[in-house]
């Protein structure tokens, strides 16, 4: 497994070729606390996208759910570090998000792929935990 930084300056523009290359793929959002407890969020629903905002808070917002049945927008507050992790492939299996605090949430794909190699695949009605 390969991780790459990407730099705070880019993160919107990253952000934003991920969201369109990667919208409806199905993804796990696991959150890790400082303490080394972690929890999913969400389990097997597809992404809608995550964007960057550099307000007076900064927050990187995951986005996922099946916008008929289910939906859930993930807050990270005062993100520090954003990097993918790819496969050997150069396909993107998870997104990871380092928040000050020392919080880590991994938004992970269930089939990690190169965008190009996908053909469309649906996805289903899944869960969102509330």
């Amino acid at each position: 497994m390969q991780r790459r930084v990407i730099p705070r300056n880019q993160w919107r523009e990253e952000l934003d070729s991920f969201s369109r290359s990667h919208e409806g793929w199905i993804v796990r959002v696991e959150v890790t606390e400082p303490s080394g407890r972690s929890h999913v969020e969400a389990g097997d629903v597809p992404l809608q996208g995550v964007t960057a905002d550099f307000g007076s808070t900064p927050t990187i917002a995951v986005m996922v759910g099946d916008l008929q049945y289910t939906y859930l927008t993930h807050q990270v507050a005062n993100p520090k570090l954003l990097e993918f992790e790819q496969t050997e492939a150069g396909g993107i299996s998870a997104l990871v998000v380092h928040s000050g605090d020392g919080t880590k949430t991994v938004v992970e794909f269930r089939s990690p792929m190169r965008p190009e190699d996908v053909d469309g695949l649906p996805f289903r009605k899944s869960e969102v935990r509330s």
